[in-house]
């Protein structure tokens, strides 16, 4: 299996309209392309004007030939009346020597995620169709532990995360661009499945059992102590996101 990860940020007077617009045009058009499994969009919870579309794909293939295709650059296309041309300005030098401010365009970054595990939760079919929450952790992984840490997460990680309620799919991702980098992704039905989760001290108990597989400067920061270092962050940090579904269509169903 195959996933796309396409970052936007949208307009935030212009967000329903950008909801409507991947339910009528995107989800449609995706559902007639060869290999698409799902579509789906979701907004963060840590910062409202960003988001998510997530399209899951049968093999690398399909969906690189769904971008070959220009799909997908037309679609890109007529979303951009909902999107933000630029928030963020660099400061340069002009020809005359004078400072001038040059808007960097917000352009969508789309991320191409190998999918190294995945599983159903409670073996209902469907899962990421019904599912209302995302929540992804973003992992840095020591050189060299890269299989034992993908072994531990499919015999260990996935048959508890298979046994909590309201996790609806679990997904392990890796970035050929990243190699010593990981995404685990779990959908869920309710924001209060995702967070009872968090806090019955069940997925610090999955991240104490792959410590030793995770990057050096994460555990020294463990080892040093968590009130000295956690005001402290770097780019080895195990990140949590979070992200509420606002529209989204599993396409296993159809023939």
């Amino acid at each position: 299996m195959y996933m796309r990860l396409v970052r936007i940020k949208a307009k935030r007077d212009a967000l329903s309209s950008l909801v409507a617009f991947y339910e009528t045009k995107v989800i449609s058009t995706l559902e007639r392309v060869h290999g698409c499994r799902y579509a789906g969009l979701m907004q963060s919870t840590h910062h409202n004007d960003e988001g998510l579309s997530l399209t899951l794909w049968d093999v690398q293939a399909d969906a690189e030939a769904y971008q070959r295709s220009g799909v997908f650059a037309s679609l890109l296309n007529e979303s951009k009346p909902f999107l933000l041309e630029s928030s963020e300005y660099q400061i340069r030098l002009s020809k005359d020597l004078t400072l001038e401010y040059v808007a960097v365009p917000e352009e969508p970054v789309v991320s191409a995620m190998l999918v190294s595990a995945g599983s159903s939760a409670n073996a209902r079919r469907n899962q990421t169709s019904g599912a209302r929450w995302l929540r992804t952790v973003a992992l840095k992984i020591r050189p060299g532990k890269m299989d034992e840490f993908k072994q531990l997460y499919i015999d260990e990680v996935i048959p508890m995360l298979r046994e909590v309620k309201g996790c609806r799919y679990i997904y392990l991702t890796e970035n050929p661009e990243k190699p010593n980098e990981l995404i685990s992704i779990t959908s869920w039905e309710r924001e209060q499945d995702a967070l009872r989760y968090e806090q019955n001290g069940l997925f610090q108990k999955i991240l104490q059992s792959q410590e030793h597989l995770l990057s050096d400067l994460y555990r020294w920061k463990r080892e040093e102590g968590k009130d000295r270092v956690d005001s402290v962050t770097t780019s080895e940090d195990v990140n949590v996101e979070h992200y509420v579904v606002l529209a989204g269509r599993d396409f296993n169903q159809r023939t």
